[in-house]
């Protein structure tokens, strides 16, 4: 897995394709968004605040994206192994294109802002919006984007068999869940 992700550009484009997960039918159809996103001032304010969040910081700092990548770096960073320490290393250093690709794709500004104008017009405070919309906002990305959190993985992915057979299936993995519990709900 690593062999083949050390800074692999096309990993980084497709993550970009996940922006696409914060449309909806309601307060963030392909109309709002696209009225949110011409307002250029408030959409790269809500932009750089979203990316420079606490989330996304974190989300960026541990491969926590992927569960061979983040197991992978785990272990290797606490050996006591110079050389395994190194391997660690290069291999935070060449997902770097993936983990800023993933932030940009979870930028989530439209998404973000419309949900703020509808918690104001429903009456909440600015401050009380915000803080709402930002929940909202994660809540999706935790739902929609690649994660090694334990309850985002399935028990296939985590087996022996799976992490060698089902290494890149994370993300359509996450996605089959979503839509099972979809249909069966």
């Amino acid at each position: 897995v690593g062999a083949i992700m050390f800074f692999n550009v096309k990993s980084a484009l497709l993550q970009t394709l996940s922006t696409v997960n914060y449309l909806n039918f309601e307060d963030n159809n392909i109309f709002a968004a696209g009225k949110a996103f011409a307002n250029q001032p408030q959409y790269w304010s809500d932009f750089t605040m979203i990316f420079n969040s606490d989330f996304l910081k974190n989300r960026r700092s541990g491969i926590k994206t992927d569960v061979s990548l983040s197991e992978i770096a785990s272990n290797v960073a606490q050996a006591g192994n110079k050389a395994k320490a190194a391997m660690a290393y290069l291999l935070k250093v060449g997902f770097t294109p993936t983990q800023i690709a993933d932030s940009f794709a979870i930028g989530g500004s439209t998404y973000y802002r419309n949900r703020v104008n509808k918690y104001i017009k429903e009456g909440k405070s600015k401050t009380e919006a915000e803080k709402q919309a930002f929940i909202d906002f994660r809540e999706v990305t935790e739902e929609t984007q690649q994660s090694a959190r334990p309850d985002r993985v399935s028990q296939q992915q985590t087996s022996d068999a799976g992490r060698l057979i089902l290494a890149f299936q994370n993300t359509p993995m996450q996605y089959s869940r979503i839509i099972k519990k979809a249909a069966l709900d």
